[in-house]
């Protein structure tokens, strides 16, 4: 067979460099391809053309020896614009017998070049302007009045259900406290853990009471300036009376409430992953082609009357006279437990038995917290105590804990943002009247100096086989990273002893903090021990643990019913 093939090839070749006119090149041709209807030079052969004698010039005023499916396609073909009347061209045209139409033409000039060309009927060139003009209409707007701050977010409650995350109990059911640290066991969104925040040294204050938030050390970590708001909150957090003892804590807290908080639907929320990757998304009864990349199908979608709610009432919030700054905290709440389910499916994938646990806050029974008595002769008995709340924490199959923290980086920032009004090429839509825009920035894989202490007092918290935290910082369309910082015990220590300072120097004395205290202080001669616990903190930023990049499409949130986008504004 190769050889009857070789000889018909050398035999064209040969008729090719004989012919003057081109008509032996058809002989060969159409002998080779029988079934194909082939052109050239103004002749056209059907099923094997000059050999059978049946050939047509298709400008000729008769056409009767042409078949009818062919004359179909070539009329097709000179309405759709694709040969304009002129067929005196030296190409090869294969024609669809099938359809009547015309597919695909394929050019080759008699020195040997070749250059392919793929004509589509009407109906797929009809279908694909299409798809692109629904591409353009699902186009994100760049601006808008309107953020979704819940922008596919998964809600907390429904995380709560994850096959793979282990819940805390609801507060009404915490009826006593057998230890101090039971007190973990209050959720973070229950009132009972707001309560435990007052007069205690928590993250969200350490780093104002290290002097972190004071303007020429904000400056020198690169803590942006907005953060850097001093020590009054912690000064004033920390002058309020405390629940200490185990007695009082449990007469407060444990009285109930929440209630109205719980689920009432009994639909499905997720469906397990068992065998990590063989559930079909849309079919769980069906075996799925590739691998299903999270831990569980999350069941629930997006409706339109959902949305149509959520406009009405985000767009009365905003259109109220809210600060445009509001959305950037909001975004960060809203989107808390989607993060979390980020950090959820990435450990599963290296482990299924590996767990995330919902925590309250930890630390209250810290031998510290108790009785003061480990103070050194440098930390005397100021009354700091202290306490942490990770947003959960993983736990391994050997029982070793990490804290994991998550920080969602919003996309809206203001029109006006950095001064200049923001401006944009086209003025379709009036843009300037917008009051918000999305801004994009690449994700950096480090700690920012202000969360190192918010990560060391959780490992603090957690006790002392907590050996590192896991933070996870991820955005809304450029996917996530997922960092680790190591426990420092000789850090955790100064940052002890400079609470205790402030304590003693400041809340103690009813006296505020003056800006750049702890810097500017040599009253007691400890201004280089500051400055190097400073420098100390910046290095511990830049050096800490990169685990891994997460893609957008690797982050697990909700979908509209109709599977379409969603955009980020809803106006």
């Amino acid at each position: 067979m190769k050889q009857h093939f070789l000889h018909l090839v050398i035999h064209l070749i040969t008729l090719i460099s004989m012919s003057g006119d081109g008509s032996a090149v058809f002989a060969a041709a159409s002998f080779l391809i029988p079934s194909q209807a082939l052109k050239f030079s103004g002749h056209d052969v059907w099923r094997g053309g000059p050999l059978n004698g049946r050939t047509t010039r298709p400008n000729s005023s008769s056409n009767h020896d042409e078949p009818p499916q062919n004359r179909k396609a070539r009329a097709a073909m000179t309405n759709e614009g694709v040969i304009k009347g002129d067929w005196q061209s030296t190409q090869f045209e294969s024609l669809d017998r099938t359809r009547g139409s015309m597919t695909e033409a394929i050019g080759t000039s008699c020195d040997g070049g070749v250059n392919g060309t793929v004509l589509l009927d009407s109906k797929t060139r009809a279908k694909g302007t299409k798809k692109r003009k629904d591409a353009k209409r699902r186009q994100m707007s760049r601006t808008g009045n309107i953020p979704d701050i819940q922008w596919r977010a998964i809600p907390m409650e429904h995380l709560r259900n994850h096959p793979c995350f282990v819940p805390l109990p609801y507060p009404d059911e915490i009826v006593r406290l057998k230890v101090l640290e039971d007190v973990r066991y209050f959720r973070q969104d229950s009132w009972q853990w707001d309560a435990l925040h007052a007069g205690r040294c928590t993250t969200s204050q350490a780093a104002a009471a290290l002097g972190l938030l004071e303007p020429k050390v904000g400056g020198f970590l690169g803590i942006p300036r907005s953060l850097r708001k001093g020590g009054i909150g912690a000064y004033q957090r920390l002058r309020q009376t405390a629940l200490r003892d185990l007695d009082d804590i449990s007469e407060v807290l444990c009285t109930g409430g929440n209630r109205e908080k719980r689920a009432t639907s009994t639909a499905p929320l997720w469906i397990s992953n068992k065998s990590r990757g063989s559930v079909h998304s849309k079919n769980p009864g069906r075996k799925a082609t590739q691998q299903y990349p999270f831990a569980a199908i999350y069941v629930p979608r997006m409706t339109e009357a959902e949305c149509n709610e959520r406009r009405n009432r985000l767009g009365h919030f905003f259109k109220s006279g809210a600060s445009p700054f509001l959305a950037r905290m909001q975004w960060g709440s809203a989107q808390e437990a989607t993060a979390l389910l980020t950090a959820l499916n990435y450990f599963w994938k290296k482990d299924p038995h590996i767990v995330i646990k919902e925590v309250g806050m930890c630390g209250a029974g810290l031998e510290m917290n108790r009785t003061n008595s480990s103070a050194s002769n440098e930390e005397e008995d100021t009354g700091l105590i202290i306490g942490a709340s990770p947003d959960a924490v993983i736990q391994y199959p050997n029982g070793t804990l990490e804290a994991l923290e998550v920080k969602n980086h919003c996309p809206f920032v203001p029109a006006t943002f950095g001064g200049k009004k923001f401006k944009k090429t086209s003025t379709k839509g009036n843009p300037q009247n917008h009051i918000f825009r999305i801004r994009e920035l690449p994700i950096e894989p480090n700690v920012p100096a202000a969360y190192i202490p918010q990560l060391m007092m959780e490992m603090l918290a957690l006790g002392p086989s907590c050996r590192s935290a896991v933070m996870v910082r991820q955005t809304a369309t450029t996917g996530a990273v997922i960092l680790r910082l190591h426990r420092d015990d000789e850090w955790i220590s100064e940052m002890l002893f400079w609470l205790h300072r402030f304590m003693d120097d400041f809340v103690n004395k009813s006296e505020a903090p003056p800006p750049n205290f702890f810097w500017e202080d040599d009253q007691h001669g400890s201004c280089d021990r500051y400055r190097d616990f400073i420098s100390r903190t910046k290095q511990i930023s830049e050096s800490v643990e990169l685990v891994d990049f997460v893609s957008h499409k690797e982050i697990q949130r909700v979908v509209s019913a109709d599977r379409r986008q969603l955009p980020l504004f809803l106006d």
